[in-house]
């Protein structure tokens, strides 16, 4: 059952009839205890009523059966010889003479009361079918319970007007997201909302702020992609009508050289835009919470720019302090260990160094990545992960996406990232990650 208004509604009407059946065994139970003790009283008052009376000379009534048991009493009286003097009524089943004091009789017709007393020298015997005490007591019961049928249905309908009022601010919440565009990530209006939605509503406002700063980091990627776009399709399409005027051989080369130059700094773009947007928080997925061999990442980024570095003469050197796991995705980790020592081979001279080093530290597993280049000046340290920014005159010229790359990785793995002085003279890059056992 989905709707919550159908839910309360049949709750609370379940526990109004439980609630009526209940009264009504509790009456019931109770109507029969006091009738029992009136009519237990009422038949002692008339056997004591009795014990002066003269009934000697009184015959047995020879009239006919009587059938009809709506009489309360039966009075029956005996001699001090045993027999019967005198019967109220005469009836097929009646209980014979019964032990002195209080009792109850088994007969075909039910079950009897019976008061006995001995008094005179003569028995005198009062008896009530039980039968009439009950009819009594539900005829009592039901006198009194009627007005609980009203004032049920009255009941069912204030809790009908009671559930849809508290309903309503929850269909005007429903009704103003329901009018919404997808665009539309204002905040709902907290006001006259009860306290226990309050938390709920909040919760959705986040929700809506965090989809308005994601979509605006979108929409600006999304800008920013097509104006890095624009540059080196321009290129290509001059280099390709430069192709096209090349009078000789030698000229003709060199044009086909720049526009393979061009297009690969073209697909190196694209590559890098396609592994942002897959590090952006709407499209990136949950990693498996599985150990991952944090060395075994860094052999294999290193290996990726090896070819680089060799066409630089610059060395790549490795040092590993201890067998180190981080939780996360290894592929992911690749690509940010990759970007970081791309970028160190990139930005460090001829004949450099670039030294990759696992190790641990404290509580965290860090790598570090550290060149022997001119580093970077410390007021551009704090915008060197925007994307497509790049520190002005350097060389060669970049996307500006490899460490906005690293920069969402690290985030999406808790990891944080540190700049430093490296020992070799230039930039160190210190990532730090959660560690693991093994």
């Amino acid at each position: 059952m989905k709707s919550l208004r159908i839910r309360l509604l049949l709750l609370l009407g379940a526990l109004i009839v439980i609630s009526t059946i209940v009264l009504f065994a509790t009456l019931f139970r109770t109507a029969i205890n006091q009738a029992n003790k009136l009519f237990d009283y009422h038949m002692q008052q008339i056997a004591l009523a009795l014990q002066d009376s003269n009934f000697d000379r009184i015959e047995l009534s020879a009239g006919r059966l009587d059938e009809n048991m709506a009489f309360d009493f039966v009075i029956q009286i005996w001699n001090e010889d045993g027999v019967q003097v005198y019967e109220s009524r005469k009836h097929r089943f009646l209980p014979g003479r019964a032990a002195i004091g209080y009792s109850t009789v088994n007969m075909e017709n039910g079950e009897w009361v019976v008061y006995a007393v001995h008094t005179n020298n003569r028995v005198i015997q009062v008896t009530q079918q039980m039968k009439v005490r009950h009819d009594r007591a539900i005829k009592l019961i039901l006198y009194s319970l009627w007005p609980i049928i009203p004032t049920a249905l009255i009941l069912m309908g204030a809790i009908w007007w009671v559930v849809s009022r508290a309903m309503m601010p929850l269909n005007r919440i429903s009704s103003e997201i329901g009018n919404r565009n997808a665009a539309a990530l204002e905040p709902v209006s907290e006001a006259g909302l009860p306290s226990e939605v309050v938390p709920l509503v909040s919760e959705l406002n986040s929700l809506f702020d965090r989809l308005s700063k994601a979509m605006g980091l979108q929409q600006q990627f999304v800008a920013d992609a097509a104006h890095e776009l624009r540059s080196p399709l321009t290129a290509l399409k001059l280099q390709v009508q430069t192709l096209e005027r090349a009078k000789d051989e030698t000229a003709r080369a060199q044009a086909i050289a720049r526009l393979v130059g061009g297009i690969e700094r073209a697909i190196r773009l694209v590559e890098q835009l396609l592994a942002l947007a897959r590090q952006d928080p709407l499209s990136r997925s949950p990693f498996d919470n599985k150990p991952v061999l944090l060395s075994a990442c860094a052999c294999d980024a290193m290996a990726d720019v090896s070819s680089l570095a060799s066409s630089k003469g610059i060395d790549l050197l490795y040092k590993e302090q201890a067998q180190i796991y981080v939780h996360g995705d290894p592929e992911n980790i690749r690509i940010l260990i990759r970007n970081i020592v791309d970028n160190a081979v990139r930005y460090t001279p001829s004949k450099g160094i670039v030294e990759v080093v696992v190790d641990k530290e404290e509580n965290n597993s860090v790598v570090i990545v550290s060149d022997s280049g001119s580093g970077i000046p410390e007021e551009e340290k704090a915008r060197i992960f925007d994307r497509f920014y790049r520190v002005p005159g350097t060389y060669p010229m970049g996307s500006g996406l490899g460490l906005p790359i690293v920069k969402a990785i690290a985030e999406h793995h808790s990891a944080t990232i540190v700049l430093e002085r490296a020992t070799l003279g230039g930039l160190a890059f210190k990532v730090r990650f959660p560690s693991v056992a093994a």
